[in-house]
């Protein structure tokens, strides 16, 4: 749920799983077309899309069409102000640290499972205090750690 003034506005989620590269591919081009459903939005939509973009294109690349991407698809679902600079470039290097440790790069299905494992249970909190990654700093524009150093 989220608050919203003194009101809570509950966000239905609908995890619907992926089961083939076809299925995250498809996931990624109905949010880059903003038909994706905005329940179907999650952290692991999110992980789909900067694992598709990292597997595509240069980091800097794919961190700029994930930053506009996602602006648009909040802006076209009526939430203009839901980027968050900080939080999306954390997660793309997060992203990008796994596929670089791949041997052999993996099928999208089997990254997205590790990738979701990896950047789950609110491991952030080890780099960033609450207070901190709230910031209005921190949502419009990059704000280094300051709990710990990042190790990626």
């Amino acid at each position: 749920m989220k608050r919203v003034g003194t009101c809570m506005r509950v966000r239905r989620v609908a995890e619907v799983p992926l089961a083939t590269d076809a299925e995250v591919e498809a996931l990624v081009k109905a949010f880059e077309e903003a038909t994706l459903p905005y329940s179907r939005w999650t952290h692991r939509a999110h992980l789909a899309v900067a694992l598709v973009y990292l597997t595509r294109y240069r980091f800097d690349t794919a961190l700029d069409r994930a930053r506009i991407h996602i602006n648009l698809y909040n802006h076209t679902r009526g939430r203009p102000d839901g980027y968050h600079e900080t939080i999306t470039v954390l997660h793309m290097r997060r992203v990008a640290r796994y596929l670089a440790e791949q041997v052999d790069p993996p099928s999208l299905v089997v990254a997205l499972d590790a990738v979701a494992e990896v950047c789950s249970g609110g491991w952030t909190r080890a780099y960033y205090s609450p207070e901190r990654l709230r910031s209005d700093e921190a949502r419009t524009g990059w704000v280094d750690p300051d709990l710990e150093p990042l190790d990626f």
